[in-house]
């Protein structure tokens, strides 16, 4: 596989990631879901909310997360070519990363992820100069210990089925001065604790994606096929478990809580989204022309994620009274026509320009004004 093609199929990749998270993080924009909270449906949103955890939630912030690692690793091999300080260059790529997200929590969603990317990420320099072997072990190790932590958590935690638990707020922007001040709280106070408990898995996942960074997986596609087919038979079948978990607490429970079956979502998240991420890198030639447009928001990952969230908050605040009663379908048609927009704006900007706005931003913050080609 050429530089170009393994490049390519990591643009299509976060750009698939990029969509997915936008189903994901839709209900709790507009107030349908409070993060952190739980929330049960009845009818045809139970159906849809069923979906969302066999298929789309939790399997792409692991997929990002993934990507994160390898990113760190091109990254790093990279800056080493152009400056003697790569580690001090990547962590000041954290800190702006960090700045962003921290903006993006307190003005906006307390749903950010960006700022905890940032914590995470600290810990890679760690093992950046590890054997993949070992760094696989942390991996493993990583997930697994945060598993049992799930599971264990939840084997405390009472789940009633309220179907209630949607946001105080009318809008997403309603009262937003007060909203504000409660977020800016909660970043300095519980958001602490919640980036701690999830170390473990940003990290576990980071490395996953640093090992196959190591041993150059994407660009040993073509070679590495036959291994990547067993891979992806085994991921796939690995998932079947937490489904048949999932399903059948949904057939017989009238009013659908996803807490109640929290960590069987957790644990296909970490099995689906492997089979995601080498179904498309297996099949991203053969089916080139279709997939596209997802390597053109890939390559504006950052500016696409920060757009949809923006867009949501803002559009559903202006046209609606009562965004938090809305039905969880109504997101899906929303989604879908906002990520094709979006998929052809940045097709359009990417024409004239070599990368999105927030990727420039984010750039500068790492470089400064550097008239030398930067190593990313």
């Amino acid at each position: 596989m050429t530089l170009h093609t393994r490049i390519q199929a990591i643009d299509i990749i976060r750009g698939f990631a990029v969509f997915g998270i936008f189903f994901v993080n839709w209900p709790s924009l507009v107030g349908i879901e409070v993060p952190g909270q739980e929330r049960a449906y009845m009818g045809i949103d139970a159906w849809v909310r069923c979906l969302y955890d066999l298929v789309i939630q939790t399997k792409f912030y692991t997929m990002f997360s993934f990507l994160f690692g390898l990113g760190f690793y091109i990254f790093m091999k990279r800056a080493e070519e152009k400056t003697h300080k790569p580690k001090l260059l990547f962590l000041r790529r954290l800190f702006f990363l960090f700045v962003i997200g921290t903006l993006h929590f307190i003005f906006l969603w307390s749903g950010d992820i960006l700022h905890s990317y940032a914590i995470a990420g600290c810990f890679l320099l760690f093992f950046y100069n590890r054997k993949p072997n070992t760094i696989l072990v942390w991996s493993v190790s990583l997930l697994s210990l945060f598993m049992l932590f799930v599971f264990f958590a939840y084997s405390l935690t009472p789940h009633n089925g309220s179907l209630a638990s949607t946001s105080s707020y009318a809008t997403p922007l309603t009262e937003w001065i007060k909203q504000v001040n409660e977020r800016s709280i909660a970043f300095v106070s519980e958001q602490i604790v919640v980036n701690i408990v999830y170390i473990p898995e940003t990290l576990g996942l980071f490395l996953l994606g640093l090992y196959a960074g190591k041993k150059n997986v994407f660009g040993r596609a073509q070679e590495l096929d036959s291994k990547l087919k067993q891979l992806q038979i085994i991921s796939f079948l690995l998932t079947i478990p937490s489904w048949y978990k999932i399903i059948s607490y949904f057939t017989v429970n009238e009013i659908y809580n996803s807490g109640a079956v929290f960590p069987y979502i957790v644990a296909s998240g970490k099995t689906l989204f492997i089979f995601y991420v080498v179904t498309l890198l297996r099949s991203h030639q053969t089916w080139q022309h279709l997939l596209t447009p997802l390597q053109y928001v890939g390559r504006m990952a950052l500016t696409n994620y920060l757009l949809q969230n923006i867009t949501t908050l803002t559009l559903f605040s202006l046209f609606l009274t009562n965004s938090n009663n809305l039905p969880l379908y109504t997101g899906i048609p929303f989604c879908i026509g906002f990520y094709m927009l979006q998929a052809w704006a940045s097709k359009l900007w990417l024409n004239r320009f070599s990368q999105g706005p927030m990727e420039y931003i984010w750039r500068l913050g790492t470089y400064g004004f550097q008239k030398q080609k930067s190593p990313d």
